[in-house]
């Protein structure tokens, strides 16, 4: 019964991982609606500058490291991460070095502090910048107390593994595990049976 429940959860790994490189990407059409300027800097969740110095590129998304110089909205360390979505059609990029305005939202990318959006204002940075400046004021220094988010070893490790594939092979593994404790435990006591003198 053990050995069954340690190839069971073998299995379960091997075709997740299996599953997970075989199945394709989507390829799908970028549309983007008209994006007001004015509106798009009033709803971010964040609105600073800085530069990219690290990228991990995902299988449907990439992860950027920023050095962040000036922030005009919402709680920005010195250093974050920012998530952009690459399997829409609509995501963005990053040149690592050159400064950049950003305006991010709530991330729902692996390792992401940030997510940035493809779809955004068509306007010059110079523009951008003054309707920042409009809304939120002067810009200043990254929150101190804000945390940081850097692109680790970890992360890159991690990155390419989405957390659902994580959670099945932990499951696999935890499988296999249970089963070989299990198995420890019959043994033993097959030799303490074994061992025991015969009651007279």
């Amino acid at each position: 019964m053990t050995r069954r429940i340690a190839f069971a959860g073998l299995v379960v790994a091997l075709l997740a991982v299996v599953g997970y490189f075989l199945q394709g990407v989507p390829q799908i059409t970028c549309s983007c609606a008209v994006v007001n300027p004015d509106v798009a800097v009033a709803k971010a969740g964040g609105v600073f500058i800085g530069t990219p110095t690290k990228v991990l590129h995902g299988r449907d998304a990439d992860l950027y490291e920023f050095q962040v110089t000036e922030v005009f909205n919402g709680e920005v360390g010195s250093t974050t991460t920012v998530g952009v979505n690459t399997s829409s059609g609509c995501g963005t990029g990053f040149t690592i070095g050159r400064p950049t305005l950003l305006l991010v939202s709530s991330p729902y990318s692996q390792g992401a502090a940030w997510q940035a959006h493809g779809c955004g204002p068509d306007v010059s940075a110079t523009e951008l910048r003054a309707i920042a400046q409009t809304t939120y004021g002067p810009a200043h220094a990254p929150t101190v107390a804000a945390p940081t988010a850097e692109i680790t070893n970890w992360t890159r490790l991690s990155y390419k593994v989405p957390r659902t594939l994580q959670l099945l092979i932990l499951a696999a593994l935890a499988c296999v595990g249970v089963a070989a404790y299990a198995t420890r435990g019959l043994h033993r006591a097959e030799r303490v049976a074994i061992s025991a003198p015969e009651t007279p």
